[in-house]
């Protein structure tokens, strides 16, 4: 059997694997969601399937318990995977749900640093399945920068600058049922030393993404 087709195998493998346990490991909603993950960042090289993505954007509407949950899946599977396949579409689901899902989604991901986790804090990450597997996991580091300095350029239009030690304050925004609301300041309001951090943010936001 050739090495790529016994790559393939095992991913398989992996994936079924980790299906397995998640239908075993959970509640049936939550066991639903973390099914859906895995069948979105599958090892195959082709995207994923559109109606994955919108399953877990369907479990996750307006239950904060469900999106921390599908955050901290995402969280594990970008920490153990050493398969750029897996760490590339983990990191476009996250873009799609950042898009398109609850705004909690952006403090749920950007607080992980209160639980000593990074999600996006790729620079450790390496693929060497294959000679052309590090150009991949370049990409991959060089995405997942992209991610974080959106979403932190994301979160000061939120909160308007605001920083406490661990980041932005999120003391008013805790964990409820519903979806969240948070107002962003209009640039008419901001003050000048807001408007050149803005502003700095956006050559470092476009660096990253000329970057990738």
């Amino acid at each position: 059997m050739a090495p790529s087709k016994i790559r393939r195998a095992i991913g398989h493998v992996k994936d079924q694997t980790s299906i397995s346990l998640a239908k075993v490991g959970s509640s049936s909603s939550v066991s639903d969601l973390e099914v859906a993950i895995v069948k979105a960042t599958r090892h195959e090289e082709y995207p994923a399937e559109e109606r994955h993505i919108q399953e877990i954007l369907s479990l996750t509407s307006y239950s904060r318990a469900h999106i921390s949950a599908c955050v901290k899946t995402l969280s594990k599977r970008l920490n153990k995977t050493r398969n750029w396949t897996v760490a590339l579409k983990t990191l476009m689901l996250i873009q799609r749900l950042l898009s398109e899902g609850d705004p909690a989604y952006e403090q749920e991901i950007f607080f992980s640093t209160r639980r000593g986790t990074r999600i996006l804090n790729m620079s450790d990450f390496r693929d060497t399945s294959q000679s052309n597997s590090w150009d991949f996991s370049a990409f991959v580091r060089t995405y997942a920068l992209y991610l974080d300095e959106r979403l932190e350029y994301m979160m000061e239009g939120r909160y308007g600058g605001r920083r406490s030690m661990y980041g932005y304050n999120d003391e008013d925004h805790e964990d409820n049922e519903g979806p969240s609301v948070v107002r962003s300041i209009p640039i008419a309001e901001m003050k000048n030393e807001h408007l050149f951090s803005k502003l700095l943010h956006l050559q470092q936001l476009l660096d990253r993404f000329l970057g990738c």
